[in-house]
């Protein structure tokens, strides 16, 4: 299968790897110029957590362009650019998409299918999660930091024969991937869960297991998910029987030396994803009767947070 990525990221360039290493045929679609050139000299550069060292890096063969109007074909688009980026990222590409030829939006966050459908067709259009984890380092470098299944669905909730082709394909490659009926139900659990963390990890600056050694985040972040879950069901939105607070503590514990990747882009001076996360949950709520207080209050600490080293506070391309 002929597969294009959208987006060479951290997350991308893990995907890109796992699959030319199976031995799929790979194209990225990236407009930063210096890691198109990265990749196309000498393939997209692995190595594993901790060991960042140029001679434990292995390279696995992809093509990279910076325009998708270069790319005339493919079987698959995979999106995993930043959330802010979704829109002109769609348009770049969109004459890619079609029933033979679907896109699996694996970002992070709430609301980039409304983006997404102005576009494209939202019959084309799959929706993902996934909780592999990396970190990108030099151009065309990433450093796998953790295996994590990744989650696929169509939006009607049916197990469609594309969904198993696209999942037996993933598995193939070592991308650990399972076909759900509840997407959209789990996409916001996960959303809820991680809004949370990311934005208070954020704001105090802790590695995520800190944040469930003291009272004080405790309670933050307990208030944070109680409004997620209000949210949701406003918006008509079943969560099911997930247990979010388990969910919470058990990914702080399993990620406890972590910097989110909120507190990552704090730290490295760059535009967060606060507006998918906190933003898109306060707007959904006031939109249906909640008044979250709570996510307005992170949201508007982490938007200070970037004015205060010059970060625009562009218009995101939205509904």
């Amino acid at each position: 299968m002929k597969i294009v990525i959208v987006g060479a990221g951290a997350l991308g360039r893990l995907f890109g790897a796992l699959l030319a290493k199976g031995g799929e045929e790979l194209c990225f679609v990236e407009p930063d110029a210096e890691v198109v050139a990265a990749i196309n000299a000498k393939g997209v550069g692995v190595s594993g957590h901790g060991q960042a060292d140029p001679e434990k890096i292995d390279y696995y063969p992809a093509r990279a362009v910076v325009s998708g109007l270069e790319v005339k074909e493919c079987g698959l688009l995979i999106m995993t650019v930043k959330s802010y980026h979704l829109y002109e990222a769609i348009v770049g590409v969109s004459h890619l998409v079609s029933d033979d030829s679907p896109v699996v939006c694996l970002l992070n966050g709430l609301g980039h299918f409304e983006v997404m459908e102005r576009i494209v067709a939202r019959k084309n259009i799959i929706a993902g999660f996934t909780n592999m984890a990396a970190t990108a380092f030099g151009p065309g470098l990433v450093v796998n930091d953790g295996v994590g299944k990744t989650k696929i669905g169509e939006h009607d909730g049916a197990l469609s024969p594309r969904l198993g082709k696209i999942s037996a394909m993933l598995n193939r490659c070592a991308i650990e991937t399972e076909p759900v009926h509840d997407i959209i139900s789990r996409l916001w659990c996960k959303v809820i869960v991680h809004a949370a963390i990311n934005s208070v990890s954020a704001v105090l600056r802790e590695r995520n297991g800190h944040l469930i050694e003291g009272v004080e985040p405790i309670s933050l972040l307990k208030r944070l998910v109680d409004e997620g879950e209000e949210i949701a069901g406003a918006c008509g939105v079943v969560l099911g029987s997930t247990d979010l607070y388990e969910m919470l503590l058990a990914s702080c514990r399993r990620t406890f030396n972590h910097l989110s990747p909120m507190l990552q882009d704090i730290i490295n001076r760059r535009k967060t994803e606060v507006d998918s996360l906190n933003g898109i949950l306060y707007r959904y709520g006031k939109r249906n009767g909640v008044e979250a207080i709570t996510h307005l209050t992170m949201f508007e600490l982490i938007r200070s947070m970037e004015k205060s080293y010059g970060m625009a506070d562009d218009k995101e391309e939205r509904f």
